[in-house]
């Protein structure tokens, strides 16, 4: 379930979600706190409630759409090597997975008010980007590290093999 290349997949999926979601799970309750003057917000409930609700979200379109490959597929098509070959496939999953978390969590959260998309839609305009720029960070931050730890408990490194092949 956790070796060669399908489970460095499945590991980097589960590090990478809960790292971002623990983020979101404390920026997303602090940008409301700020853009509407709400307070307490962010508190250890909330926190857990955020938490389950990004994660469940998350771990499908980490699953479901490889972007840290196509952050890496899009820096070689354009030449890019070293730091900024890591910029661009941060850029990218960020751009993806932080779009797609948050605009679910907007949609499960506000469908149901009496804006209905109208909610959704406006929630996520207010936390998207917040959620994109905490995100990115520590995308930034996280990547490499969580590659390596993925590389080491499944016994397979994509950089080893790609430079096998």
């Amino acid at each position: 379930m956790f070796k060669g290349p399908q489970g460095f997949g499945r590991m980097m999926n589960i590090l990478m979600c809960a790292i971002m979601c623990a983020v979101l799970s404390i920026a997303i309750p602090l940008i409301i706190e700020g853009a509407t003057g709400a307070q307490g917000l962010l508190n250890p409930i909330g926190f857990v409630q955020s938490f389950v609700l990004s994660f469940c979200i998350a771990y499908p379109f980490g699953d479901l759409v490889p972007a840290v490959a196509w952050g890496g597929t899009l820096a070689a098509r354009m030449g890019a090597s070293g730091p900024v070959a890591y910029l661009i496939q941060c850029v990218v999953t960020a751009v993806l997975l932080i779009t797609c978390i948050a605009f679910t969590v907007s949609f499960v959260n506000n469908i149901a008010t009496p804006g209905g998309m109208g909610a959704v839609t406006g929630f996520f305009a207010m936390i998207w980007p917040g959620a994109l720029g905490f995100g990115f960070l520590a995308i930034l931050l996280t990547l490499g590290p969580c590659m390596k730890v993925a590389a080491k408990a499944t016994g397979f490194d994509p950089a080893a093999a790609a430079a096998a092949a």
